[in-house]
């Protein structure tokens, strides 16, 4: 049985489509802070991203994990098992 690691967790924004099927999001807390400069942006698949939650401006709780210790060390690893990195969970509706 294998663990799950846990490498980020963070509510991030939708901010513009890339060419080839990548969508760029930015920590939203990060966002207008001088962390936005220490490269908390991610390209992920734009298809692991439910087609609701697409659009430009759209909020979501983006998880990034790896399967074991050694994933990140291998790139032709992290290129076939790039959908299985990324988790997303929308966020709770607050009036």
């Amino acid at each position: 049985m294998g663990e799950i690691f846990l490498l980020t967790r963070e509510i991030v924004k939708v901010i513009f489509h890339l060419n080839g099927g990548y969508t760029r999001v930015v920590w939203e807390r990060s966002e207008n802070t001088a962390w936005a400069s220490k490269g908390w942006i991610f390209d992920i698949p734009t298809h692991v991203i439910p087609y609701d939650l697409r659009a430009i401006g759209s909020r979501f709780l983006l998880s990034i994990v790896k399967s074991n210790a050694n994933d990140c060390e291998d790139i032709e690893n992290i290129r076939n098992n790039r959908n299985s990195f990324f988790h997303i969970e929308r966020l709770p509706f607050i009036i």
